[in-house]
């Protein structure tokens, strides 16, 4: 049987449209919404799957995920094209799970049906907030009524398992806040749930705002006490944590961004998409331009050190944690040999355990995770 890290586990298409740019987005996305230039994307994005030879095998049951900007502004007719690319092509088999990114006013049930009878299977709502002054704020082209509006017309087009995602720490919101959009999300009925803790990147509108004074973010004591109410309200509403950010009800996990986590290749297409085979990334041009030129992607060579370290921290973003036994497979090393310092620092913060062949973060070290992340790099 082929190990998992040894083949392509799934695939990767990148969207990079949207109607409007999100206030902290920093993703490659392009507030561009016309025929012309989706016309011109998608017929060079079929092109290179055309084109693209795989170095490796791919799983007959690679999962799909479709991510951007927002997938869902993109005509059906231009979908169903990449997705019959990926068909001809032989990667798009008979997929264990085939995701499409969608935000709430990009659909109607019409599209979605459509979308469905492509073959996704699970659809990923970028909702973030239910309260219309923090939707304003953040640049959201959706009211909370379309959210809602959005899952249960998803639910009628066939999609069994739905996901939404939620941001916390944001400038205006507070706990009362945060917990009511939490509360209303969950009354959808939702099968999964994303919670991210806002990252301010340099070159964002929020940035911009936060430098001038025009905005001002939650005191630390005020996100913590959000991050605390999430991650008490979730496991009591029958969602799992599965992953630091990554909450699902029973059998719900995203199966394709599991493959990121257990540091496994795939496959990407598409402006700025990155692609791992397991010894190398390839990360095809940001830029709209330059990738429909055709302009070569940046190739990075990772070194065995590289390729250890990212191993464990991806590994341990997960509730599952790592195996030792795999780590030792994959590596030729032993785990404790080399991260013996890092490994008792952790233990002596309450940060990591062992439980036989894996271990994982505590509760407290996933709240810590980048600074437990750091004891082994």
């Amino acid at each position: 049987m082929t190990e998992p890290w040894s083949a392509y586990q799934g695939i990767y298409v990148h969207i990079p449209f949207c109607v409007h740019k999100c206030a902290y987005c920093d993703f490659a996305s392009y507030q561009i919404y016309n025929d012309t230039i989706m016309g011109d994307y998608t017929r060079r994005l079929v092109e290179e799957i055309q084109q693209w030879q795989p170095d490796l095998p791919l799983r007959p049951d690679a999962t799909i995920y479709f991510g951007g900007g927002t997938p869902s502004v993109l005509p059906v007719e231009l979908l169903a094209r990449i997705v019959q690319a990926l068909k001809d092509r032989g990667f798009w088999n008979h997929p264990a799970e085939a995701t499409l990114e969608a935000n709430p006013g990009t659909v109607d049930l019409a599209k979605l049906r459509a979308i469905r009878q492509l073959g996704f299977d699970r659809l990923s709502l970028g909702i973030q907030s239910f309260q219309p002054a923090e939707l304003a704020a953040m640049g959201r082209i959706h009211s909370a009524e379309e959210a809602r509006e959005a899952i249960a017309l998803a639910r009628q087009a066939g999609f069994q398992r739905i996901s939404g995602d939620l941001i916390y720490g944001y400038p205006g919101q507070t706990v009362a806040s945060v917990r009511d959009s939490l509360h209303q999300l969950i009354e959808t009925g939702v099968d999964h749930v994303s919670v991210y803790g806002l990252t301010v990147e340099e070159g964002t509108l929020v940035h911009a705002q936060l430098a001038k004074g025009q905005a001002t973010l939650p005191s630390e004591e005020e996100t913590g006490a959000m991050y605390n109410l999430l991650m008490d309200e979730l496991p009591k509403a029958g969602y799992g944590r599965y992953e630091i950010s990554n909450f699902a009800k029973p059998g719900q996990e995203s199966r394709h961004n599991q493959i990121y986590w257990h540091y496994d290749p795939y496959m990407a297409f598409g402006a700025a998409a990155c692609r791992f085979n397991g010894k190398q990334r390839e990360t095809e041009p940001r830029s709209l331009v330059a990738y429909l030129k055709e302009e070569a992607p940046d190739v990075e060579e990772l070194s065995p050190q590289i390729r250890r370290e990212e191993l464990v921290f991806m590994s341990l973003r997960t509730a599952r944690g790592l195996s030792l036994t795999e780590f030792r497979q994959r590596t030729g090393e032993d785990f404790f040999h080399i991260y013996k310092e890092g490994w008792e620092h952790c233990q002596k913060r309450g940060w990591i355990r062992q439980n036989g062949d894996r271990i994982a973060l505590t509760p407290l070290g996933m709240q810590y995770g980048n600074l437990a992340f750091e004891e082994f790099l």
